[in-house]
């Protein structure tokens, strides 16, 4: 049964060692920022677990309007069975809000495979023209926005794109 674990002080090495393996440094914050995340009371970091045992990792937002995942990784020996699909058909179940995430323009064999694996899960992929902001003071990173159940209104995307400015990359007074 899948599940999802909040990350504690004792269980954030091992957890966030996977989120560097899985997403590369400019998609990432620092240890210690990661860490300054959890003052924020509408984050969520937690370990995806499958009856006890590690299988993942996922940190999401839940704001008022919507639920934005910031980062999902399944352990890379066990991709491909269904355990990204059963994290977002739980987060679906428990939350009653849309979803909201950021994933690379579909390029490569595996960003075009990510696309459709969301495609296969309701998101839709939105046409608005987006960067993520650097987690790092470097260069921003040009993301497409997907969203479930349907497609953001433009005031719907301006909300998304001022509130996750605001409280998940501390840009101040970000303009569409």
């Amino acid at each position: 049964m899948i599940d999802l674990k909040p990350v504690t002080d004792e269980s954030f090495s091992s957890v966030y060692k996977k989120l560097i393996d899985a997403f590369p440094y400019e998609e990432r914050r620092d240890e210690a920022d990661e860490k300054k995340c959890f003052l924020k009371s509408q984050f969520n970091f937690c370990e995806i677990t499958d009856n006890g045992e590690s299988v993942g990792l996922i940190a999401f937002w839940v704001f008022k309007e919507f639920l934005f995942v910031e980062h999902i990784a399944i352990n890379k020996e066990i991709r491909g069975k269904g355990y990204g699909s059963k994290t977002f058909e739980l987060l679906k179940s428990q939350y009653e809000l849309p979803i909201i995430l950021e994933a690379e323009s579909p390029e490569t064999e595996m960003q075009k495979k990510r696309i459709k694996f969301y495609e296969n899960l309701g998101f839709k992929v939105n046409s608005y023209s987006y960067t993520q902001p650097s987690y790092h003071n470097g260069e921003s990173v040009p993301l497409l926005i997907l969203s479930f159940p349907e497609l953001l209104s433009e005031s719907e995307f301006e909300e998304f794109f001022k509130t996750t400015r605001r409280f998940v990359y501390e840009v101040l007074n970000a303009e569409c």
